[in-house]
């Protein structure tokens, strides 16, 4: 039997969390994560940013990493489309 690898697929979608994850868990910043947004972009991935924080909070930062997809906020209890 053989055994063929294909090249990697790249995601559908990305959901990425955001204190601690995107962003420094002390300084807030996503600096060192722009490249990888940046070449997701590139791809036309989706980044969902999914998140505790107010839907006023993830709209900013979503607006401000240039990102025009849904977001899930306040606790995963609001999902805007």
């Amino acid at each position: 039997m053989s055994h063929r690898f294909s090249q990697p697929q790249l995601p559908m979608v990305v959901l990425t969390d955001l204190d601690g994850t995107l962003l420094d868990h002390h300084s807030y910043t996503y600096a060192p994560a722009l490249p990888a947004l940046n070449q997701l972009q590139d791809y036309n991935v989706p980044v969902v940013l999914v998140t505790s924080k107010t839907l006023a909070e993830v709209s900013a930062l979503s607006a401000a990493l240039g990102l025009d997809h849904p977001v899930v906020a306040e606790n995963g209890a609001l999902v805007a489309v």
